[in-house]
């Protein structure tokens, strides 16, 4: 997963019955020649701005989703058909082409759009409910040629309504699903750190306030990071006498509003590090190499393990994102996780390092300078001319 950045748009074509006669592998952009496959490519390019602001996809029953240069040789087979692509399958291709939390718009026969609903619930489908291969063709040329009615008589405002505005739908649900995207984000955030109102005191002066919620152990732990990441900002950060989950954080106003936006995110990013190592820890305990070494070992004790292990690599992560090791050791087969967190946790967070210096978020930056209490703020009288004192 700061304010999340737009979802990449991918539009997902399905492929045709009617293909190139080539009997040798041709790009899937260039097999399928019906009329109906290219009436969807059109509005594909259309939506895309022909591929400057999104990506074109064609969902083939037989070999999933294909980039258009993908070559393929000849077939024959419908969505549905015994043999068809699955939807695990259509997920893995998904997280390999790197687009399982994308923004997806399918056009296509209803088979097609339910197949890729496996993997996007909420995508969006702008041929549902047309009424036969007419239907659909006119809805296709509402977006690849929106200013064709405008040339031509219509039948019925209602007709128009329906039917001339598809490509404003499709962004208007589009944009309601970054809105939400950026909300549920927020509130996950939020289960990390909090921020209060910026105080701005003086032009060059500023402070706030973050808060840690959660177990005592794990907002304990969240606080010493915090106070790792704030020099990387170049604010202070202070212990509150009367809140023992809460930091003060001082700085100029600039500073201080890019820290409030930018901890909540470098500690979400951080945790997910985390969750993948303790994967790696979970994964060995299903192993036949844990056996000996668990054993006989208490529910209680092995809890105890799997937490400990979590805490150490939480501190292990931070320590790799703060200073960057040139490589990191292998981990050993032999080892349980628990002897050997260094390796594991940081060949984590080695191979997906971040700048925790670059996560503030510009727009949230700017909006908590803008909301901040300036009701406060004292600024040094400025030296009138000195008045001249007779000898």
């Amino acid at each position: 997963m700061s304010t999340p950045t737009a979802r990449p748009r991918v539009i997902i074509v399905s492929c045709g019955g009617r293909k190139s006669s080539s009997q040798k592998p041709v790009p899937a952009g260039e097999r399928y020649t019906g009329s109906y496959h290219l009436a969807l490519r059109r509005a594909a390019d259309a939506l895309t701005h022909s591929g400057r602001t999104g990506r074109v996809l064609i969902l083939s029953a037989l070999h999933g989703l294909l980039e258009l240069q993908d070559a393929i040789a000849p077939y024959d087979m419908r969505m549905g058909d015994e043999g068809s692509v699955s939807g695990e399958r259509l997920r893995q291709q998904a997280v390999d082409l790197g687009i399982l939390d994308a923004d997806v718009t399918v056009l296509g026969p209803r088979a097609y759009v339910e197949a890729s609903r496996t993997v996007w619930p909420e995508l969006t489908a702008p041929l549902a409910g047309a009424r036969g291969i007419g239907d659909q063709l006119a809805r296709l040329a509402d977006i690849y040629d929106p200013g064709r009615r405008s040339q031509a008589p219509q039948p019925s405002a209602r007709r128009t309504a329906s039917t001339g505005s598809v490509i404003e739908e499709i962004e208007r649900r589009a944009a309601a699903r970054q809105d939400e995207d950026a909300r549920r984000a927020a509130r996950h955030r939020a289960r990390y750190a909090t921020h209060s109102q910026l105080v701005i005191q003086h032009p060059a002066r500023a402070h706030g306030c973050l808060t840690f919620p959660g177990d005592s152990a794990k907002s304990t732990a969240r606080i010493r990071a915090t106070r790792r990441f704030a020099s990387l900002y170049r604010v202070q950060v202070h212990a509150r006498s009367d809140d023992t989950r809460s930091l003060d954080v001082h700085g100029t106003p600039r500073d201080v509003a890019r820290f409030l936006s930018a901890l909540p995110r470098v500690l979400d990013r951080t945790e997910g590090r985390v969750s993948d190592v303790a994967r790696l820890y979970g994964r060995w305990e299903r192993h036949s190499a844990a056996r000996p070494h668990l054993d006989g070992m208490p529910p209680r004790q092995r809890r105890a393990h799997a937490r400990d292990f979590r805490a150490a690599a939480f501190e292990v992560v931070i320590d790799t994102l703060l200073n960057l090791p040139d490589s990191v050791p292998p981990a050993e087969d032999g080892l349980p996780p628990w002897d050997q967190v260094y390796p594991l946790a940081a060949g984590i967070a080695h191979y997906y390092w971040f700048d925790p210096a670059a996560e503030a978020d510009p727009d949230e930056t700017a909006r908590i300078l803008a909301a901040a209490d300036r009701s406060h703020v004292t600024v040094a009288p400025v030296p009138g001319p000195r008045s001249r004192v007779a000898l």
